[in-house]
């Protein structure tokens, strides 16, 4: 199996002897701390990648579609777009992350954490006028809070 590991991936999981291929983004690479993770970065083949402006827009475009847009990293992002261009599994506990991911049509697998079971729309709300939007913290009508709320749950494709 060829996987993308985002930063979570990295530092948690122990046994990689059943990846085909092993790929990253430079950003997850600086995001390793400890010394174990470290240890482990130096003793991997790890392939770190650059994903295209192309694939990035992808990933960009799905975030936003899913309304997860504001809570992804640029890190995620481009975890995100690595397996987009290498046609891999991403491994990453995050949730927002997944959501894309199932967006795209990519397959991926948690580490601890339960996988998402159904994907979903967010959309910023405010909580006074019900005025909606994909983006944004204050209401344009009120100039009230906007705060996150899922719009619509489907079925995994």
């Amino acid at each position: 199996m060829k996987v993308v590991l985002d930063t979570s991936a990295l530092i948690y999981l122990n046994d990689f002897r059943n990846f085909e291929e092993i790929i990253t983004v430079q950003e997850v690479v600086e995001e390793v701390k400890d010394k174990i993770s470290e240890m482990k970065l130096k003793s991997l083949k790890l392939k770190v990648v650059e994903p295209s402006k192309n694939s990035l827009k992808k990933a960009e475009d799905a975030a936003r579609k899913t309304g997860d847009f504001e809570k992804l990293s640029k890190t995620d992002l481009k975890v995100v777009s690595a397996a987009v261009e290498n046609d891999a599994v991403i491994i990453s506990d995050d949730r927002n992350v997944q959501n894309v991911a199932e967006e795209l049509g990519l397959e991926y697998v948690s580490v601890f954490n339960k996988e998402i079971s159904k994907k979903f729309r967010w959309k910023k709300v405010c909580d006074n006028c019900g005025y909606s939007s994909d983006e944004g913290d204050v209401c344009p009508r009120c100039g009230s809070e906007m705060v996150r709320k899922v719009v619509e749950k489907t079925e995994k494709d």
